[in-house]
């Protein structure tokens, strides 16, 4: 019943600093090293006990547990334990079925040597009465498996830009009896916004005015700003009484744009995510074009205009992410996502760095090709953003970004410049203001492109019966 388990060091390292403080501890292996290392921090220990009565006889008030107790019996096999067990804390050690090691040696056809998700185990011991209170990781030395190097190193990186996780060997997560508050899964459909807002009452009230004239329904608006709690619910009160409208807020959050919006995604509940700063202005239609570019393909994110960009310049015809890079064109407002889509991909913008839109754009971007269709410009930038390309780099020179792109896609020639693009682009090269009087003339022709295209929804939805 009980199945021995041979340790590394330096997971006998973070066992042993997790057991401690003279306590009875049952450790299910018949490591004899470990049990030594956990007796030398002044505990009683019961090791490879032949029956859970002998644990149950026991009292422990710490059980130390390996995958091969569950092997075979999952989660029932957690249950009897803490049946068995009491009160006492859980010491779970188990190889990650996610990792980069296990990945590969599955993909090269060796042996898969036992491995459990983490989300799984997490069940298990839900199930069984538990809550996870640390989390531990252990890394070992990769094993030779008969490719290059540099190949290895590449495959890995890229499962580790899928799931961070990917890096760990084994998980050591303690648990203690409790019951645990399951965050609501993301409801499908459901369009959520994270808008980030500063100090400035009056942009944050005209960029929620725009969102709660949008004709997307249902819409979620989560408001993450550094205002007071109660001057908060004056500037979101209007958006509450809208129909088909959910607000959801937090106040007096941290001043970094990359943390407020961190905040705001830890509360969201919809399927699709997008982003807004204080300032920022939507057309009435910006989500629902970008909602229809989604569900007529099969990509994870798609993409919009704004009237301004960093440089002055119109986009390209075609999604070319170097060239959207260089251009600046990377402000987190002109993005949809469907987290359905990213699965463990780690959603997230690098707080107090100048340039997180645009480490996420790349992150995004490498992995993820968006939808993109180069129609009139649905957003409007209080400022446009700002990034170097060349300090970009050198962030991620450490730990290089890999991509997922086709043969197609890097040797066709670039497409021909649309009009427009190409008018703005010399009337930039003349004089700059220029070329924003003709960027704002665009994002006019824009707006009477929503007005019409909003009469024709009211006509369709009067002609419904």
């Amino acid at each position: 019943m009980i199945v021995a388990a041979q340790l590394a060091q330096d997971l006998r390292t973070v066992v042993t600093r997790r057991v401690g403080g003279k306590r009875r501890v049952v450790v299910l292996a018949s490591d004899l090293a470990l049990v030594r290392a956990i007796e030398a921090n002044g505990c009683t220990v019961l090791a490879d006990p032949a029956s859970l009565d002998e644990v149950a006889a026991f009292r422990p008030e710490v059980v130390v547990v390996f995958d091969g107790f569950v092997l075979r019996d999952g989660q029932e096999a957690l249950r009897r334990l803490a049946s068995a067990s009491g009160e006492a804390e859980l010491v779970f050690s188990f190889a990650n079925a996610a990792s980069a090691s296990a990945l590969l040696a599955g993909l090269l056809g060796l042996p898969p040597a036992p491995a459990f998700s983490e989300p799984e185990v997490r069940r298990w011991l839900a199930s069984a009465g538990f809550v996870v209170a640390s989390r531990d990781a252990v890394v070992t030395a990769p094993v030779a498996t008969g490719l290059s190097a540099d190949t290895e190193a590449a495959l890995r990186q890229l499962f580790e830009q899928l799931n961070p996780d990917a890096a760990i060997d084994r998980l050591l997560l303690v648990a203690r009896r409790g019951v645990e508050a399951t965050k609501p899964d993301r409801s499908p459909g459901l369009v959520s916004v994270i808008v980030s807002g500063g100090a400035d009452v009056a942009a944050l009230e005209g960029t929620l005015s725009s969102l709660a004239n949008q004709h997307r329904r249902p819409l979620e608006l989560v408001v993450v700003a550094a205002l007071p709690a109660e001057r908060l619910d004056e500037v979101v009160s209007r958006a509450r009484v809208r129909s088909g409208i959910s607000v959801i807020t937090k106040a007096d959050a941290p001043t970094d744009p990359a943390a407020r919006t961190n905040a705001g995604l830890a509360l969201a509940q919809g399927q699709y995510v997008a982003f807004a700063e204080e300032g920022t202005l939507f057309s009435p239609m910006h989500l629902t074009s970008l909602v229809r570019l989604l569900e007529d393909g099969t990509v994870a994110w798609a993409l919009t205009s704004s009237a301004t960009s960093a440089r002055g310049a119109a986009r390209p015809a075609r999604f070319d992410l170097g060239a959207w890079l260089r251009d600046g064109l990377v402000h987190r407002a002109e993005w949809l996502i469907d987290t359905s889509r990213l699965a463990s991909f780690p959603l997230t913008f690098a707080e107090g760095e100048r340039d997180a839109d645009a480490l996420l754009f790349a992150r995004l971007g490498l992995l993820f090709p968006p939808a993109w269709r180069p129609d009139a410009p649905t957003v409007e930038l209080s400022t446009p953003p700002s990034f170097a390309v060349d300090a970009l780099l050198a962030k991620l020179r450490g730990r290089p970004l890999r991509g997922l792109t086709t043969l197609d896609a890097l040797v066709q020639p670039p497409p021909v410049p649309a009009l427009a693009a190409q008018v703005q682009e010399r009337l930039a090269a003349v004089d700059p203001r220029v070329a924003e009087a003709f960027a704002r003339t665009r994002n006019v022709l824009g707006r009477v492109q929503d007005a019409w295209e909003k009469a024709r929804v009211a006509a369709d939805a009067e002609r419904k019966p």
